[in-house]
């Protein structure tokens, strides 16, 4: 979820809302940090206040507990088995995830579970409650300053960088504004 800023932005900014609930153990912070400068151009430091900040913006978030429950299910990348671990220790519907296939339906369909990309998970909130998440988008990008955002900037990149049906429902959606 954290390797595009932009669609990152976009699922947090719904999730202050209480539309959607964030769950995830330190150990996926960790794993998902450690990227993090290289894709986002930015010094680990930053990185590290951004992890910081976030938990601390969605203290409930932060599950723990899950690690008596890794050896429980075989996934394909056995590293994984940690992430399907604490979205069960959290009660967890959806892993949010662009590598769909290390998280087989198969398998999480036996923990009530199942993998959604966040262009699908973004998709089905924009379906559920186009008013709302459009409101949520509109308002994330007025809030951006540094550099500023268009809403077309904000599609643009939302459907170049892992959420083109998404931001094709919020085109429409803001085309009728």
């Amino acid at each position: 979820m954290f390797v595009d800023m932009w669609v990152a932005d976009a699922l947090l900014s719904i999730a202050e809302r209480d539309i959607l609930e964030l769950a995830w153990s330190q150990r996926v912070l960790d794993e998902a940090k450690g990227p993090i400068p290289r894709l986002w151009h930015v010094e680990p430091a930053a990185a590290d206040r951004f992890f910081d900040a976030l938990n601390r913006a969605f203290p409930l978030a932060l599950t723990s507990g899950w690690e008596s429950l890794e050896d429980d299910a075989e996934l394909p990348d056995v590293d994984d088995r940690h992430v399907l671990a604490a979205a069960r220790q959290a009660g967890a519907d959806v892993i949010a995830t662009f590598n769909l296939k290390h998280f087989p339906a198969a398998v999480l369909s036996g923990f009530g579970l199942v993998a959604e990309s966040p262009d699908s998970l973004l998709t089905g909130l924009i379906d559920e409650q186009p008013e709302e998440v459009l409101r949520i988008m509109m308002d994330l990008v007025s809030s951006k300053k540094r550099p500023p955002r268009t809403m077309r900037e904000e599609i643009s990149h939302l459907r170049r960088t892992g959420a083109p049906l998404f931001a094709s429902r919020l085109e429409a959606l803001a085309a009728t504004r």
